[in-house]
């Protein structure tokens, strides 16, 4: 399948790296990753070392992002990212995957939260498949319908800053899902190693359709 542009296409495949975010990444034991200063050093250091611009990744990492954050600590632990991310200036614009209907949409105001969101509805061969794309800019909202036709790789939204998207650095959450079980506006899009089998069944690896 060929790349896919999900965010403004002057950035080539070559331009992308993978970053780990994860609890596995001793860096992470002493550096505090929602720290968005420390964030913004650590990515520049990762771009020089990788001659390239844009970091992305995490589909099903454990990340060390979650653990000072009552949202992700109350209850049932959840760590486990199920979108991938994709980091890219505030402003950057951001893509229609494929051809798709506006589902909904909402703006999650609270700290850690994915800021302002949009799920689009497609049909892939007479199945349904639903995409999220998260921590966007509020001002994108008035050009949100519900039911109004995206085409493919069509500007959908642009990427927020810290203080309207969530609290993070910029960057995209992107997330296919086969069922959307009912959600308006929203998904999860981080859960609990004891709740990974269900996800599983309809959470798809953004991956393979993306790189």
């Amino acid at each position: 399948m060929a790349f896919k542009h999900l965010i403004d296409p002057k950035y080539v495949s070559q331009d992308y790296f993978p970053i780990d975010l994860s609890i596995d990444n001793s860096f992470w034991d002493v550096n505090e990753v929602s720290d968005i200063p420390v964030f913004e050093r650590y990515l520049q250091k990762q771009r020089v070392l990788n001659g390239a611009y844009i970091a992305h990744g995490g589909f099903l990492e454990q990340r060390a992002l979650y653990r000072k954050s009552a949202r992700f600590q109350t209850g049932r632990i959840r760590d486990v990212h199920m979108g991938i991310d994709i980091w890219a200036p505030a402003g950057t614009t951001v893509h229609a995957f494929m051809d798709g209907v506006v589902h909904s949409f909402a703006h999650h105001e609270d700290a850690g939260n994915y800021g302002p969101t949009l799920i689009l509805e497609h049909d892939l061969n007479g199945e349904k498949r639903y995409t999220l794309y998260g921590h966007l800019s509020i001002s994108d909202m008035e050009k949100w319908s519900v039911g109004y036709h995206f085409r493919e790789s069509e500007v959908i939204a642009t990427l927020g800053k810290p203080e309207e998207n969530g609290g993070y650095s910029p960057h995209l959450h992107f997330q296919i899902m086969t069922d959307i079980k009912g959600y308006k506006g929203d998904f999860p899009g981080v859960a609990a190693t004891e709740e990974l089998e269900d996800y599983k069944k309809i959470i798809l690896d953004p991956n393979p359709f993306v790189f």
